[in-house]
């Protein structure tokens, strides 16, 4: 099997900032469920900033980046 953490390029600025930006949108939206009042669709929402992140992260994997 090889070893796929050999060789990985690093993350550019814009990237390492894109990450953190999508995981805390989850976590934004996350907080908002668990609120006294939180949006009808909040779940919808959720799941789509979930699979942005996961979506742009694979893509990275894919590109050879260590994530």
């Amino acid at each position: 099997m090889e070893n796929k953490t050999h060789n990985q390029k690093e993350l550019t600025m814009f990237q390492k900032t894109h990450v953190k930006w999508l995981k805390q949108q989850v976590r934004n939206l996350q907080d908002e469920k668990r609120s006294q009042n939180p949006r009808p669709r909040i779940e919808q929402e959720i799941f789509a900033a979930d699979m942005e992140l996961t979506d742009y992260q694979k893509k990275l994997r894919e590109n050879g980046y260590k994530v």
